[in-house]
């Protein structure tokens, strides 16, 4: 009786999740008063876009997109994207890159919302990243190559 209980709940458990993650598309034929739109422009070309999780295809995005009015998130990570290769470190760094490559958007009804994406700005903060690495090495190499001076100095 108690297994039926643990079923019946991950089973209630498992309907929420596919309920609240499931795309709020609009459904065809659906009222215009019912609905809203996205354009969706960005810097560079051939870069995947996603809505509410859904690819919708690669940049540039020419038509408008109908959704039903309300909050949505733009944006040009997958939310699939796996985590489990990369270190702690790179994870952070990856994390926010994508926090910062996804666009929370409110969107009327009736209304056209555009959205301008910048994947530039993304390339830029990942060469930062970067080049504050080889900084870093650098700076650790010479600390090290200081403390065995001082070490050999004092033997």
């Amino acid at each position: 009786m108690k297994g039926l209980q643990h079923v019946r709940s991950g089973l209630s458990i498992l309907a929420l999740f596919v309920l609240l993650s499931h795309p709020v598309w609009a459904q065809q034929g659906t009222d215009e008063s019912a609905v809203g739109y996205l354009r969706i422009f960005t810097d560079a070309d051939l870069v995947q876009i996603y809505v509410d999780g859904e690819m919708i295809g690669y940049s540039p995005i020419l038509e408008k997109i109908t959704v039903i009015p309300g909050w949505h998130h733009v944006s040009f990570f997958s939310p699939n994207f796996k985590w489990e290769h990369w270190t702690h470190r790179q994870r952070r760094v990856l994390m926010n890159v994508v926090e910062a490559g996804t666009y929370r958007v409110h969107v009327n009804a009736g209304e056209l919302t555009e959205v301008h994406m910048a994947w530039h700005e993304l390339e830029q903060a990942l060469e930062r990243y970067e080049s504050g690495r080889v900084i870093t090495a650098l700076v650790g190499i010479g600390m090290i190559g200081a403390v065995l001076i001082l070490l050999a100095l004092v033997v």
